[in-house]
C-alpha cells in the first residue's frame, strides 16, 4: 500500500514463510518497480470503468459490445486463475491498498506512532443511493485500513474478529474524505483500533474493531477453517 507505516514495520513470528520477514514481505507477490506500475494502471483503469458502468444511462448497443468485450477478458483471464500465494491483487505493497481491485483507494497521508490517517474517494460505484456511498463499502474501507494499522502494529498477519460501525451521517460520493485510524490498546493477540471518515467538519462514520494476531501457522495460503484461531 502506498506510504504504508514505518512505524510498527519489524521480523513476524517464524513458522511457514521462514525465519522472520516484514508483514509487507509476508503480503508480496514478488511484482515490483515497473511490473507493479504497470498492475497499478491495471487496477486504475478497472476502478474507473466500474464508476462509468455505474454511472451510465442505458445503451443497448454499448452494453452488447461491453458485455462481449468483458467475455473475451474474462476467457483470456481464466488460464491465470491461480492459487492465493500465487495471485497479484492485494499483494503489491508499494501500490495504494496492496492493489486491491475491490477495495476502495486510500490513500496515506501521514502514518506512526499507532496511527494513520489519508484520504479516500468513494466513486460511483460505491455508491448505495443518495450520491452516498453504500454502508457495506464504508465498512470495507474501515476493514481494511484498521487491518493494516493492526498488522503493523502487530508484526504479522492479522484477522478481524469484529468490526462495528456506526454511521453518523451520509458519506458523500465523488469528494475527497478524510480517513484516520488509530490503535486503542493491546492484549496479547488481541488489537484493538478505532477509525473514522470525516467530511471536512462532518463525521460521516466511526468504527472500532478487534483483530487478532495469527499464529505463524495460520495465515495466506489456508482457508479460515483450516486452523482454529
Amino acid at each position: 500500500m502506498e506510504g504504508r507505516p514505518t512505524s510498527g514495520r519489524g521480523a513476524a513470528p517464524s513458522g511457514r514463510y521462514g525465519a522472520t520477514v516484514t508483514w509487507e514481505a509476508i503480503f508480496k507477490s514478488g511484482v515490483e518497480g515497473d511490473d507493479a506500475a504497470a498492475y497499478g494502471r491495471l487496477v486504475q483503469n478497472l476502478r474507473e470503468t466500474q464508476d462509468l458502468v455505474a454511472a451510465m444511462r442505458f445503451d443497448r448497443e454499448t452494453v452488447d459490445a461491453l458485455a462481449d468485450d468483458l467475455a473475451a477478458w474474462r476467457d483470456r483471464l481464466a488460464p491465470l486463475e491461480s492459487p492465493e500465494l500465487e495471485q497479484v491483487n492485494g499483494r503489491v505493497p508499494s501500490l495504494p491498498v496492496r492493489g486491491h481491485a475491490m477495495v476502495p483507494e486510500f490513500r496515506i497521508g501521514s502514518a506512526g506512532g499507532g496511527r494513520v490517517d489519508g484520504t479516500v474517494r468513494f466513486g460511483r460505484w460505491f455508491m448505495g443511493g443518495g450520491m452516498a456511498a453504500h454502508g457495506g463499502a464504508v465498512a470495507l474501507l474501515f476493514d481494511e485500513v484498521l487491518g493494516i494499522l493492526a498488522s503493523a502494529s502487530a508484526k504479522a498477519i492479522t484477522r478481524t474478529a469484529y468490526l462495528h460501525t456506526d454511521f453518523r451521517a451520509l458519506t458523500p460520493v465523488d469528494v475527497d474524505l478524510q480517513v484516520s485510524a488509530w490503535v486503542d490498546r493491546v492484549e496479547d493477540r488481541k488489537i484493538f483500533l478505532r477509525g473514522e471518515i470525516r467530511h471536512g467538519d462532518v463525521v460521516c462514520a466511526e468504527s472500532d474493531g478487534l483483530f487478532l494476531r495469527l499464529r505463524p501457522e495460520q495465515g495466506l495460503g489456508r482457508r479460515t477453517g483450516d486452523q482454529p484461531q
